[in-house]
């Protein structure tokens, strides 16, 4: 197919990808929080709270029970299901590349893009959002954030429809402290 059909056909189908982008939406299925060090944080609550038949949201607490002066990674590795099998259960599979992201460093000069949109989603709802030291927080925490939020700031994103996670693992000075998983399924409205 040559000539105005092939353009006509192109159209269609960039006009379908668009409608199908448009329409993500995101739905949280889980959240996890393990405390790997009990004598830096201990998890006070960690839950995906429902708030109506289409909404739900995530909050999650750390008790601080030191301060953390400086050196703090976050390592974030976007994970989808893969397909089940006849031998094997669904297991996850990177989506994409681990990315390390030192914090201090990231507050002073946001300069990181990926960072910055992962941050986008918390934004108003952490008191994570200064330079180190964090030395007066009594804890660290993530409240009410829906997926009514998080589905409007990735509607750009294609991201096919199925089950994803987002591991994140927290460091200090190069020893890991916390691991909290976020689960999520993309659907249509």
């Amino acid at each position: 197919m040559g000539g105005a059909g092939g353009k006509l056909l192109g159209l269609l189908l960039c006009l379908q990808c668009l409608t199908e982008l448009h329409g993500v939406f995101i739905r949280f299925t889980n959240v996890t929080c393990e405390s790997k060090d009990l004598s830096m944080s201990i998890v006070e609550y960690c839950a995906v709270t429902t708030l109506s038949k289409n909404k739900n949201s995530i909050s999650l607490r750390y008790a601080l029970l030191k301060p953390v002066f400086r050196n703090i990674e976050i390592y974030f590795q976007l994970m989808t299901r893969g397909r089940e099998s006849m031998h094997a259960v669904s297991n996850w599979q990177p989506f994409l590349y681990t990315m390390k992201l030192d914090l201090c460093r990231f507050w002073k000069n946001h300069h990181n893009y990926l960072a910055r949109m992962v941050f986008e989603f918390i934004d108003g709802h952490t008191n994570m959002n200064h330079t180190c030291p964090y030395t007066k927080e009594k804890y660290i925490s993530i409240d009410g954030v829906t997926n009514t939020e998080v589905s409007a700031k990735i509607r750009g994103v294609p991201m096919p429809k199925g089950f994803y996670a987002l591991f994140t693992k927290w460091s200090t000075d190069n020893i890991t402290r916390v691991l909290t998983h976020f689960y999520f399924e993309v659907i249509s409205p």
